[in-house]
């Protein structure tokens, strides 16, 4: 009978503990000590006893195991039975606070920040918040020099932490330098059900001494709609300026959201007219869709804001408003009401409906982008076709990027009965990497069924249907594709591109290299795979993209894929000499690699495979020693 996770868990724990406990009781020298953790942190619940080995070690040698320390701290502790506990408040707390002191007399401000922030996540929320804000201040109001005073609040300087009003008087009074940039961090959030009070005498005292931006800050953080409203309105009244008046929009125009926004827009658009429509394009994100009792509504003042904009041929203003602040259904019924409009001419339509096309907001992250598009729907879509057909294959792609939402079967019939091949393979792309859900399977399969049925019509002699399909995959996007098992069972267009079409894909080489250079990981193990097979033809189609090819060798790949990656590279290595004499040093500088899971002895068999069909490539440690009986006449 196998061992639960809790017995498990608990066991484990257990044996740590003691052998923690073991190692740190042992006499011997700091380095086989540092090697003994170094070891036991290799188990998961190491970090759990930071209560245990952190003041220990810092008692042995602050400075030797300080990396140690902090490579492995974690507030989250355990007791050797496995629960959870505060050590700061057990018989260890002695122990943490003469690690935590130690720490301040040496000024190591990242490792104080940590055990500071530890300490105070035992108290409770509200006296957490004010334990800090006491302590700040003590030790800014102790610290006899700027200098210090800054080591100070870098050691106070904990994420969570929050001023109110008197401790930022308070720190301003000491050190006003020294404490802008740390009160400029710590400002509360104006949140609609937490509104803060506007800190009027730390804003007066900063414009009167001059720091503006100090001012500003707290103004723009902390205001709430009506001071908001009136500021503004008396701003509109009397600065004349245009440049002037845009600025001072600015730097009053808060940093929490506002619901009354669009109403306040306006107002001051009704005031000075043109003179804030910059003003208005840089802020319109402010104006959001709210949640009703039926979903999504358009924001307060939503409906007015677009009106003006409209009735005063405000295009950018309006086209902004429309792509940032609208509902999906308010976007999509502007853009059917201009497709249908046949009463304007149409290169001014053709001009406002540009205004409408791209992204409304977009997020990026380390890694990680994101954009807001509103898409349209079926019909929309095919009324914007059947007037702009070229705005539909551009600007407007995006926006008719078919996903569990909708399959656009209209919009696809028309591409069809137009042989439209660039929007036919945007079309196809998205297609192929969805699996249709119960809700839209009809739809779904009307259009995989016709998509599918037009890619096999097409030619495969002269690689038409080649270089259709490596377009189509190419505009695949990267991690779109989730469960590609699922998606080949129940897709028949995936499976016409992914499954079925090896041989022609091979015979068009300038189609293959597209494949590989696909932003989607499975359109690029695809090539692999037809690199990687056993014939002529994929040996010199190899070599001739060993410059891609080789860069395999160094990227992070699942394990299948890489096998795959190496089956090309063997190929490209066994075409000629001189792709082998490029690719073998390469081969030989991945062992150095440190991922743990690359699988080095596929690697190995990989350059074994290139060195037996070319031995010449060998190094003198490569190059194999027979061994055998001495030959007669030598000596014993």
């Amino acid at each position: 009978m196998s061992e639960r996770w809790e017995r498990r868990f608990r066991r484990e724990v257990k044996e740590l503990d003691a052998a923690l406990r073991g190692v740190l009781s042992r006499r011997q020298s700091d380095e086989e000590l540092r090697a003994a953790l170094e070891e036991l942190a290799r188990r998961p619940a190491f970090s759990s006893f930071t209560w245990l080995w952190g003041p220990a070690l810092n008692a042995r040698d602050r400075v030797r195991f300080r990396p140690l320390m902090l490579s492995c701290f974690s507030p989250s502790s355990i007791t050797a039975a496995g629960k959870w506990v505060n050590p700061w408040t057990g018989e260890n707390a002695a122990a943490l606070e003469a690690w935590r002191s130690d720490a301040d007399r040496a000024d190591d401000v990242e490792l104080f920040r940590r055990l500071q922030a530890w300490k105070l996540a035992g108290l409770r929320g509200p006296q957490q918040m004010e334990a800090w804000r006491t302590e700040v201040v003590r030790r800014v109001r102790e610290a006899p020099t700027r200098a210090a005073r800054h080591t100070e609040l870098a050691k106070m300087d904990l994420g969570w932490g929050r001023l109110d009003e008197p401790t930022a008087l308070a720190l301003d009074e000491r050190d006003a330098e020294a404490a802008r940039p740390f009160i400029l961090a710590h400002l509360p959030w104006n949140r609609p059900h937490e509104r803060s009070s506007p800190w009027n005498t730390l804003r007066e005292r900063a414009q009167a001494r001059g720091d503006a931006a100090l001012a500003s800050a707290l103004y723009r953080r902390l205001v709430d709609e009506p001071t908001w409203r009136r500021d503004a309105l008396a701003l509109a009244r009397t600065v004349q300026a245009p440049a002037a008046l845009v600025t001072a929009l600015k730097e009053h125009h808060p940093e929490t959201p506002m619901p009354g926004a669009a109403q306040l827009f306006v107002e001051l658009a009704e005031a000075r007219g043109r003179d804030v429509a910059p003003y208005l394009l840089g802020h319109l994100q402010a104006v959001f869709p709210r949640w009703g009792v039926l979903g999504r509504k358009n924001a307060k003042g939503f409906p007015d804001l677009l009106a003006l904009a409209r009735a005063r041929d405000w295009d950018d203003v309006w086209g902004a408003l429309l792509r940032t602040s609208a509902t999906s259904e308010t976007y999509d019924a502007e853009v059917r009401r201009l497709a249908r409009d046949s009463a304007s001419p149409p290169a001014r339509t053709q001009r406002r409906l540009l205004q409408l096309a791209g992204a409304g907001g977009e997020w990026n992250l380390p890694g990680l982008g994101l954009a807001r598009v509103l898409p349209l729907t079926d019909a929309t879509a095919t009324a914007l076709y059947a007037r702009f057909p070229e705005l539909v294959r551009g600007p407007f792609r995006m926006h008719v990027a078919s996903g569990w939402r909708a399959a656009y079967p209209k919009l696809v019939m028309r591409a069809l009965e137009a042989n439209d091949e660039d929007l036919l393979d945007f079309l196809a792309s998205r297609a192929a990497m969805h699996t249709p859900a119960a809700g839209s399977a009809k739809e779904w399969e009307q259009v995989l069924d016709a998509l599918a049925a037009h890619y096999e019509a097409l030619p495969k002699e002269g690689g038409v249907f080649a270089r259709r399909a490596a377009n189509a995959l190419g505009a695949l996007p990267a991690y779109s594709i989730w469960n590609f098992d699922a998606l080949l069972e129940k897709n028949r267009l995936a499976r016409l591109f992914f499954l079925r079409s090896d041989d022609f894909y091979l015979a068009e080489p300038r189609a293959v290299r597209d494949l590989l250079e696909a932003p989607q990981i499975h359109v690029q193990a695809l090539a692999f795979r037809l690199l990687g097979r056993d014939c002529a033809e994929a040996r010199e189609v190899a070599a001739r993209n060993l410059d891609l090819l080789q860069a395999t060798l160094l990227r992070p790949l699942h394990r299948r894929t890489r096998h795959a990656a190496f089956g090309a590279l063997a190929n490209a290595a066994a075409h000629g000499v001189e792709a082998a004499r490029v690719l073998v040093p390469r081969v030989r500088a991945a062992f150095a690699l440190p991922d743990s899971r690359y699988p080095k002895e596929s690697l190995m068999a990989l350059l074994a495979h290139m060195l037996t069909r070319w031995p010449e490539l060998r190094s003198p440690a490569e190059v194999p020693h027979v061994f055998g009986p001495p030959a007669k006449g030598d000596g014993a």
